[in-house]
């Protein structure tokens, strides 16, 4: 998990100061990456049968959510909108991280 989140602060970090295209493109490889590290952690939780799976899955949805909003806003020119979102995403995650996948990663060490 640590490496996909790396992958994910990285590419929301270079976001920030990028052009469009570049930004679009950044912005359709962002949700890429965060659907295929998300569909992991689903994986994960379902392998080991964890409880509270359904309310860490409801935040991947949300999370997604949003990404699909930036980029539908792109879609219709709103930039502004777009980066708005992009920018709130880094604390979003970080917050993410600190409690449910760390709550995710003790059950883990814990099922091995």
């Amino acid at each position: 998990m640590d490496q996909s989140h790396r992958i994910v602060f990285n590419l929301l970090e270079a976001m920030q100061c990028l052009p469009r295209p570049a930004f679009d493109d950044a912005c359709r490889r962002l949700a890429t990456e965060l659907a295929a590290d998300l569909t992991e952690e689903n994986r994960l939780m379902r392998d080991i049968n964890y409880v509270p799976a359904v309310v860490h899955q409801a935040a991947h949805n949300s999370l997604l959510a949003e990404i699909d909003r930036a980029q539908c806003l792109l879609a219709i020119g709103d930039e502004t909108g777009s980066r708005e979102i992009i920018r709130s995403l880094p604390e979003w995650v970080e917050a993410h991280i600190n409690t449910m996948d760390l709550a995710l990663a003790i059950a883990v060490t814990r099922t091995k």
